[in-house]
């Protein structure tokens, strides 16, 4: 200093720069520890606690995904597909391991971590070995198949019990339960029997009998199938179990992190507590050496208003004072590394924030008071809200008050209604998963979990997909029910009909009838025949069936279907007809034709709501295709839409109804045909499906030759009716009487028997209904019948559809039934065949 000053003022800025060192070297310490506490927390946090979570999420996706592989694995059909999926697996269950292993502390934050891991390995080993034999055993089932169609091609000229055997073989093959495969396996051995000592049984018994028989492979693969649903239903519960073990470790981890944020707070607050009270003590000495120490007083300004700066989220300043080597320095520079491990923990911070607002399903936090705390994008467009008046701290109650009028009502899984203002409470307290139900279609799955310090997380999931397939599926099931239904009631129906038919065509061949009198009965006639027609058209509509090609006449089949269209569309549409295709006949399976045409009516009515005109026009002549289009004035298909609407599953229905199966299954039907399906279409204006069939020859009509009408060239025949229902019974019998025939009634098939031993003057034909009641049925009588030497010729009848008789009773393709009920001139023409065809 120099000499010029005073040695008071010298000795006074002596002590001001003693204290102000003093402070100064104070303020370092201080700062120093503090920043070096801080920074070995943040290293610890960096190095230990962030990678643990990162690690834990990525063990918890890995499980969850090792649970979505199984179902693929166990679905495989080929062998190649099944090594690949397997060694995708195991990759990936190794994949968990490792990872499992990598986890520090983890058996002690959650113990059965590591064995469950191992227990899931063991379940989806288990699962691929048991996808591999049921594998084997399909082989060796397909080459019993092959072996099978190689008999078939020779089965014309083999016995007749080869036929049924093989078809129980085959049938057995894919038998989907024990109960039906023991069916099968009686049927296989009656006719085995029935062969025995023919080269025909020794091959069958080669097939279906021992370990490697059909019977047995079959059997083993069912009871690898039930093991199958049995691993994969385990693998479901041990990735749960997985998910709940992560989450425990999680929760571990965030009482961690708590702990260590706490601890960085605490000191934090003392850091900047002592900085405080040594900064004033600096400013009280500065005050005495001011123009001494401006310059290091300066810098100390600088560097807290950067942490200050800093503690507002600014982190783009150059930290000042880096290079000097006094204590000043230091403490820039251990600010510096501060600032750099604050700006590390807010790239962290957005990292789970990205993820946060990019994952596919919505999330939501409410507070311990039922206050909106965060959400992300995706919760918003799930449930409809208006993103504009959704905001932080908004109770719950208000939050839905927003949601859209669609979002009708809250749902268990299993559908039962639950009550919103109750079911808030529980989600504060409990887990809940339960399901909101929108009336234009769309099912969000709730899944809510309450938090540690109050409040609760929800994740919501649409579901719609998933719900339109089960309900495709539960429609396909009530179709098949429907089927089943139909068929049941087919055949009392029929026999009705049967008895109300043969009764007016007795009535009206009876000569003594008057005018007027045949007139009402020629007309109610035609109405049962009606009713038959339409029968048959339900029938054909419910079941599935192999084509039956025959000569059709396009416009007759069209005019006769007028009155089920009409019934199916409904009174708002108008049907109108444009019929010019007079001369045209096509070869097709006409009661699949008459349902693709009703297929097109429902789906015209669907798209005309309010009503309009469905127009149904036929083009075509002897020569060129013929064309019958259906043009409805509904709304109409967009372009984007209408190159999909022939796909399976695809529906243009707003609301997701129909099963979208329609438009394909009559585009499958006329393909097979040898036809094709062109469709047109305006938004607005409506939709025309085209379909165009080839033509085949009108076959030359011999309806007068084919009918024998009583006192025809038909010769007198001793007939033994066999027919459960008595009108039924009772009006057959009349009609052959008018036929001319000698006719023995009885009610079932025991009867039958006893009536054909002690019958020493024979029987030319056996006419008997294929069910019979409780009294037996016509398909096994026929057959036991047709064993016998000097049997009479045998005609079956009955009310089901052939392929409900070939699954019931096990009717041969080749024999043919007169359909119930059935008229005179048919009757007799059936009659009649027996004398070439006595069998």
């Amino acid at each position: 200093m120099p000499r010029l000053i005073p040695a008071s003022v010298r000795a006074r800025l002596l002590l001001a720069f003693t204290i102000l060192a003093i402070a100064a070297l104070l303020l370092a310490a201080v700062g120093w520890r503090s920043l070096t506490n801080t920074d070995r927390a943040m290293q610890g946090f960096n190095e230990r606690v962030l990678p643990e979570i990162a690690r834990s999420l990525e063990l918890a996706e890995r499980a969850a995904n090792l649970a979505a592989l199984a179902p693929y694995v166990a679905e495989v059909n080929v062998p190649f597909q099944l090594q690949a999926e397997s060694a995708a697996l195991r990759e990936r269950i190794g994949n968990v391991l490792a990872l499992a292993r990598r986890i520090p502390d983890l058996e002690d934050a959650a113990p059965g971590l590591p064995a469950l891991v191992g227990r899931l390995d063991d379940t989806l080993t288990a699962l691929i070995d048991k996808t591999r034999d049921g594998l084997y055993l399909q082989e060796d089932i397909r080459q019993h198949l092959y072996r099978i169609g190689q008999l078939r091609d020779d089965a014309d000229n083999g016995p007749a019990a080869l036929p049924p055997a093989l078809t129980a073989l085959t049938a057995a093959a894919a038998a989907d339960s024990t109960d039906a495969l023991n069916r099968f396996r009686s049927a296989y051995d009656e006719r085995v029997d029935a062969l025995a000592g023919t080269p025909a049984a020794t091959a069958l018994r080669g097939i279906g009998n021992g370990e490697d028989g059909i019977f047995a492979l079959r059997a083993r693969k069912l009871a690898i199938e039930e093991e199958q649903a049995f691993l994969l239903a385990q693998t479901r519960a041990l990735s749960e179990q997985l998910s709940s073990e992560v989450r425990t470790y999680v929760t571990a981890l965030q009482q961690r992190v708590g702990t260590q944020a706490e601890a960085l707070g605490a000191t934090v607050r003392s850091g900047k507590t002592g900085i405080v009270v040594i900064a004033l003590v600096c400013a009280a000495a500065a005050a005495l050496g001011a123009l001494l120490v401006r310059e290091l007083v300066g810098n100390l300004k600088a560097v807290t208003h950067l942490m200050t700066r800093l503690a507002q989220g600014d982190t783009a300043r150059a930290t000042p004072a880096t290079d000097r080597d006094d204590e000043l320095g230091a403490l820039a520079r251990a600010f510096h590394v501060f600032r750099g491990n604050a700006v590390a923990l807010d790239e962290q911070s957005r990292l789970l924030e990205t993820v946060f607002h990019n994952i596919n399903d919505g999330l939501s936090v409410f507070d311990a008071q039922g206050r909106l705390v965060t959400w992300n994008p995706q919760y918003l467009q799930i449930l409809g809200l208006p993103a504009e008046r959704i905001h932080t701290g908004m109770p719950l109650q208000e939050v839905q008050a927003l949601l859209p009028p669609v979002a009708s009502e809250n749902r268990t899984p299993e559908g039962t209604a639950l009550a919103t203002g109750e079911l808030n409470q529980r989600r504060q307290h409990q887990p809940q998963a339960f399901e909101r139900h929108f009336t234009d279609g769309r099912v969000v799955e709730f899944r809510s979990r309450p938090m540690p310090d109050g409040g609760f997380v929800t994740l919501y999931s649409d579901l719609t997909a998933r719900k339109t397939v089960e309900a495709q599926l539960r429609q396909s099931q009530k179709m098949e029910v429907l089927g089943q239904l139909t068929g049941g009631v087919a055949h009392d129906f029929n026999n009705l009909l049967a008895a109300v038919t043969g009764n007016l065509q007795l009535l009206d061949d009876d000569p003594a009838l008057a005018d007027r009198h045949r007139r009402y009965a020629r007309r109610a006639l035609a109405a049962a025949e009606r009713g038959a027609s339409l029968t048959a058209r339900l029938l054909a509509f419910a079941r599935k069936q192999r084509l039956a090609p025959q000569p059709t006449d396009v416009d007759s089949l069209v005019n006769g279907m007028v009155d089920l269209i009409e019934y199916s569309v409904g009174p708002a549409v108008r049907i109108e007809l444009d019929l010019g295709a007079r001369d045209a006949v096509v070869d097709v399976d006409r009661e699949q034709l008459e349902n693709a045409l009703l297929n097109l009516a429902i789906n015209a009515s669907a798209a005309m709501p309010d009503g309009g005109r469905l127009t149904v026009r036929t083009r075509g002549t002897r020569k060129g295709p013929a064309v019958i289009e259906m043009a409805d004035t509904g709304c109409g298909i967009p372009d984007a839409q209408l190159e999909h609407v022939l796909e399976p599953f695809y529906t243009t229905r707003e609301s997701g109804g129909g099963s979208g199966l329609g438009l394909s299954i009559v585009y499958g039907f006329v393909k097979q045909s040898g036809g094709d399906v062109r469709i047109t279409s305006r938004v607005g204006e409506g939709t025309s499906v085209r379909l165009e069939l080839p033509t085949t020859i009108r076959p030359a009509m011999a309806a007068d030759a084919a009918k024998a009408a009583p006192g025809g060239t038909t010769p007198a025949r001793r007939v033994l009716l066999v027919e459960d229902d008595d009108d039924v019974r009772e009006t057959a019998c009349d009609m052959l009487e008018r036929l001319g025939h000698e006719v023995v009634a009885v009610a079932d098939a025991e009867t039958a028997r006893e009536a054909l031993d002690l019958d020493a003057q024979g029987y030319d034909v056996m006419l008997t209904d294929v069910n019979l009641g409780e009294g037996g049925n016509g398909v096994e009588l026929r057959r036991e019948i047709v064993a016998r030497d000097s049997a009479p010729a045998v005609v079956l009848t009955s009310g089901l559809s052939r392929d409900l008789l070939v699954k019931r009773y096990g009717l041969a393709e080749d024999v043919p039934v007169l359909a119930k009920p059935y008229r005179l001139d048919a009757l007799a023409e059936a009659i009649g065949r027996t004398r070439d065809d006595p069998v």
